[in-house]
């Protein structure tokens, strides 16, 4: 493994930040990523693909405290997600690594820009989804995170707060999938939070919302813009018997949803979603 070390070492040295205002860091360190994201899913080795990366969370820590990285593309980075939430104020960078035991760990980074100092600030995300026991009901923070792809956030305002909603999915294993509601605030210190008491479904109130069902089938779970909801397939065993079993569950052909109002959540059972987009 020593070929795979050095090639390792040639690719960290030579990406140093600088205060330059042009992109051409910007535009070495992506091909670096890229060329490291290209190996790891040609690799069968695990501990290979871990120590590679490793090496593109070192780049991308070191790429993205460049404060035009707020804005770069990084367009050619296509196993890694880029999301804004609708006004902004922040970025979101993030990726899985599919391991050859049929397992994922997630990995990612949120990025604010300081524009009156011309300073980022780099929040790294620390996967620990195996490590909390009530994800549904446990607030969190980025040192400890419920790892998922990302593919949208929303933004909703009630009284002074804005809570940035975040759609994912999460391959739990072979087996299972996962889709994910989750929420992201910001405390009085600016820090960030996960989670949030704002899900109503009927009697209880959640800081996040986790559908677990096959890894053979698709779930439905989106923004609607027409209807003003987060919709979503129900999900039922194929089987009675399969009661509780989320590995033998997948949609019914109903759909559920969340409409937020009042600062909440809340659940909508039995949507009419005929002639919806």
């Amino acid at each position: 493994m020593k070929h795979v070390k050095y090639f390792f070492l040639l690719l960290t040295i030579s990406v140093v930040p600088g205060f330059t205002q042009d992109i051409s860091f910007l535009k070495a360190g992506e091909e670096k990523i890229a060329l490291l994201f290209r190996h790891i899913h040609q690799e069968k080795q695990e501990q290979s693909m871990i120590s590679m990366n490793d090496s593109v969370i070192r780049l991308f820590e070191e790429v993205l405290k460049d404060p035009l990285s707020f804005t770069y593309p990084f367009d050619s980075l296509r196993y890694a997600g880029k999301l804004y939430p609708p006004d902004t104020s922040f970025r979101m960078i993030n990726w899985n690594l599919s391991l050859p035991d049929g397992h994922f760990r997630y990995f990612g980074f949120i990025l604010q820009q300081d524009s009156l100092h011309h300073t980022s600030r780099v929040i790294s995300l620390h996967d620990h989804a195996e490590d909390i026991r009530n994800p549904e009901d446990t607030l969190l923070t980025p040192a400890c995170w419920y790892g998922a792809l990302y593919y949208d956030i929303l933004l909703d305002r009630w009284q002074g707060t804005s809570f940035y909603t975040l759609l994912g999915i999460g391959y739990e294993d072979m087996f299972m999938t996962r889709k994910i509601i989750d929420v992201i605030t910001f405390d009085k210190e600016g820090d960030i939070i996960f989670g949030a008491p704002i899900f109503s479904t009927d009697k209880h109130i959640h800081d996040r919302v986790i559908f677990r069902f096959s890894a053979r089938v698709s779930m439905l779970l989106h923004y609607n813009g027409q209807m003003k909801m987060i919709v979503f397939d129900h999900l039922s065993p194929s089987r009675p018997q399969y009661e509780g079993l989320y590995q033998f569950y997948g949609p019914d052909s109903s759909y559920d949803g969340f409409a937020f109002y009042n600062g909440m959540w809340h659940l909508k059972r039995d949507l009419d979603v005929r002639n919806m987009q």
